[in-house]
């Protein structure tokens, strides 16, 4: 499944109040624990991360010690697990890396997992419990989970899939262009961890964010340390494709020149995807909105617009390729807009190629 998948079974639960534990197992720099962040920000919850990896078995169980007699034992329970009192009523306890540490801390986890409780301490009943990892072949260190602890988790394996990280996380929050644009040309550049095994550097939607970070303090290509820290994000190869790419393509169509119908729709597909990506940004904010009544005057008309200048690629396989990166921002709010605008031409080629569109 993708990053998105996993996230709606993971708010499934948490909107029916399903407690069962998940377990999401994938490449590293996917943006798996990124995806949690994101829940808890969208629902209301505080995410409690725990790297497993970097943790004994003490810091998971807790701490046996007698009593003042010495007749019995007592219970310290560990500081880093959720409390109501300090945490609030909802929270959700990440337990990162848990195919990456010790058996022993495994173990340790298992009654956590289990039966929600450690020694005297039990979970909140408003907490959530979602375990992520790697999976054996990605290349990392790998500790096979052991069976009775496997069971207790509904487990998803996550793949990359570019068009859900660039819908989902890349427009969103403002990965650079030139990397969006690359990545739109060459989608498989997105993950590359079995491309060299003889590198430790390797591109991954982690790493790609870091060069968007970079690019955003200084996006000369030309500067001898910009190249550098590119090439120690996604291995030189990659780098090198990268900026060609970048400096193949800065003469590309200015976003307002054509939406004003200043200059005409490129035909090339490389012009015309970076394109796209500038027209789909502009309408990100569509995928915060539940019904087209909540739009303002002004939102509904950039809209609008951005909808309209979509029609006015001159290829057939290009409008539809616009509509489709349209609709991916929020597809009921879309679909309700092309209906609400009621242009005949754009509803004779939606009714033509619905099937090709998926609506």
């Amino acid at each position: 499944m993708n990053l998105r998948e996993f996230r709606e079974c993971i708010e499934f639960n948490i909107v029916h109040g399903i407690r069962h534990a998940i377990l999401g197992l994938g490449a590293p720099g996917v943006g798996k624990s990124q995806i949690i962040r994101q829940i808890g920000d969208k629902l209301g919850y505080k995410v409690i991360d725990l790297r497993l990896a970097q943790m004994s078995e003490v810091e998971i169980g807790g701490l046996i010690y007698p009593n003042e007699d010495r007749t019995k034992t007592r219970w310290l329970s560990p500081e880093v697990l959720p409390d109501e009192e300090r945490d609030g009523k909802k929270t959700i306890l990440l337990l990162d890396e848990i195919t990456s540490c010790p058996k022993r801390v495994q173990v340790a986890a298992y009654q956590l997992i289990l039966d929600r409780r450690v020694g005297q301490y039990r979970l909140p009943e408003g907490t959530f419990v979602i375990g992520l990892g790697n999976r054996e072949d990605d290349d990392g260190v790998y500790i096979r989970l052991a069976g009775p602890l496997a069971d207790r988790f509904e487990i998803h394996y996550i793949d990359v899939d570019f068009g859900i990280w660039k819908n989902d996380f890349a427009i969103p929050f403002g990965i650079h262009s030139y990397v969006l644009n690359y990545l739109s040309f060459n989608p498989d550049a997105l993950h590359t961890q079995k491309e060299d095994p003889e590198s430790m550097i390797f591109a991954t939607p982690r790493s790609w964010e870091r060069v968007s970070d970079i690019l955003k303090c200084d996006s000369n290509l030309d500067n001898p340390v910009v190249v550098n820290k590119i090439s120690g994000n996604v291995g030189v190869a990659q780098a090198m494709q990268f900026i060609h790419y970048v400096k193949e393509n800065d003469n590309l169509i200015d976003v307002d020149d054509y939406l004003a119908g200043r200059v005409p729709a490129p035909e090339e597909a490389d012009k015309v995807t970076i394109l796209i990506n500038a027209m789909v940004d502009r309408v990100s904010f569509l995928r915060y909105i539940d019904n087209s009544e909540n739009l303002t005057v002004e939102e509904r008309n950039e809209a609008e617009k951005i909808i309209e200048a979509v029609f006015r690629f001159g290829i057939a396989e290009h409008i539809i390729l616009g509509f489709r990166d349209i609709l991916e921002v929020n597809r009921n709010l879309v679909k309700q807009l092309f209906l609400e605008m009621d242009r005949p031409e754009i509803n004779k080629f939606l009714v033509e190629n619905a099937y090709l569109l998926g609506i």
